[in-house]
């Protein structure tokens, strides 16, 4: 489109201008043979990018046979004109900038043809050579050239300047696109941890309780740590579904979300209260499932390290700058591997998770143990 409307320009600047044009600078009738010239050359640009090489050739024959040589004279006589030697320069340019043609220099070389044929004339006398223009002073044939080469270099400069842009954006999408699977990759990888974590913990625990009951012939007890097991079990197939489900691109059922906290603090073989302060509304699904992967570490944590035998607390409050989430255990059944239920802050993949969840929304989070023997956790997720 745009070579064509350079070309319907140029055409029209001739078709106005030229046969207005003062003819004392040229010889009788020149100017009629040459305008004819000039309207089909600057016509050929309107497929200078989709056929350089031909157009090429046009223009470079009709500037050979035009007569035109005295470039510099005309300009000087009539600048504003547009003759073939311009259009000739053009398609250099656009040889160079938008091709890798060796057929280029060639025509390159061209450009001194009529010097190399008025040097023989005048070596060989001058109607031995037949040439049916005139033989200009060979300082305007070499500037030609210099023109040309020069519109040329120019070309390749910029065709030079194009392949180095598109390479490094092809890097920096190759880098974004890295980026982006790195991030997956985690994400995955938290999301693989938290399912895995919390239901094989709790699967664990309930086995230790059910072999305890056993022992005591406690047969309501073990029956009771059994559902559960089969409960932690079938809810870890059905978010390991999802997860495949959605590496696929074909998800069967929606990620959890906030929703989703009240049937898992049911599902937890311990005692856990949840509070939900100010007025819930919708929120973000990403912001959602991150709400429900860090309540479900931080209760995860409680059973591992403080047992079953623990308490612990939910708090979501709405606020305006965000969700706060608070989750806080007593510590009542600790290992005795952890003195005072004192575990270490930021130890494991599970509190690290929480830190990186929040933190890609824009949040914060911390994870400090209590002085009465229990541990907190708590993340800021903010509305935006």
């Amino acid at each position: 489109m745009a070579d064509a409307l350079l070309a319907a320009t140029a055409c029209g600047y001739l078709l106005i201008t030229v046969p207005y044009h003062d003819q004392s600078i040229t010889e009788p009738g020149h100017i009629a043979v040459t305008f004819w010239g000039d309207l089909l050359v600057y016509a050929s640009l309107a497929w200078r990018r989709r056929h350089p090489l031909p157009v090429l050739a046009l223009v470079w024959t009709l500037w050979l046979i035009g007569g035109r040589w005295d470039i510099w004279a005309e300009w000087n006589a009539s600048w504003s004109e547009l003759s073939t030697p311009t259009a000739l320069m053009l398609m250099f340019y656009t040889m160079g900038r938008w091709t890798t043609s060796r057929w280029t220099g060639l025509f390159l070389g061209g450009t001194l043809l009529p010097v190399a044929l008025g040097a023989a004339q005048v070596w060989a006398g001058q109607h031995v050579v037949p040439f049916p223009v005139p033989v200009p002073a060979d300082d305007l044939f070499t500037m030609s050239f210099v023109s040309c080469m020069a519109a040329w270099g120019l070309g390749r400069l910029r065709h030079s300047e194009a392949e180095a842009l598109a390479e490094a954006v092809t890097r920096a999408e190759e880098s974004q696109v890295q980026a982006i699977l790195d991030e997956e990759r985690v994400r995955i990888a938290r999301e693989l941890h938290d399912i895995v974590a919390h239901n094989v913990s709790a699967i664990v625990i309930q086995a230790h309780g059910a072999a305890a009951a056993l022992v005591d012939e406690d047969v309501a007890a073990a029956d009771a740590a059994i559902e559960a097991i089969a409960e932690s079990g079938r809810t870890a197939l059905v978010e390991l579904r999802l997860l495949l489900g959605v590496l696929r691109q074909a998800p069967a059922e929606p990620q959890p979300d906030i929703r989703a906290i009240h049937d898992l603090v049911r599902r937890l073989p311990l005692e856990v209260r949840l509070l939900v302060e100010g007025q819930a509304h919708e929120v973000s699904s990403v912001l959602s499932l991150s709400a429900y992967r860090i309540v479900q570490e931080a209760l995860t944590n409680t059973l591992k390290h403080a047992g079953k035998e623990a308490n612990a607390e939910v708090l979501l409050r709405y606020a305006d700058d965000g969700l706060h989430i608070r989750v806080t255990d007593n510590g009542a059944g600790r290992s005795r591997q952890e003195p005072g239920g004192m575990r270490p802050v930021g130890a494991g993949h599970g509190l690290t998770g929480i830190q990186e969840r929040a933190a890609m929304l824009g949040g914060t989070a911390r994870a400090v143990p209590l002085p009465d023997g229990g541990f907190q956790v708590e993340a800021t997720l903010p509305w935006a």
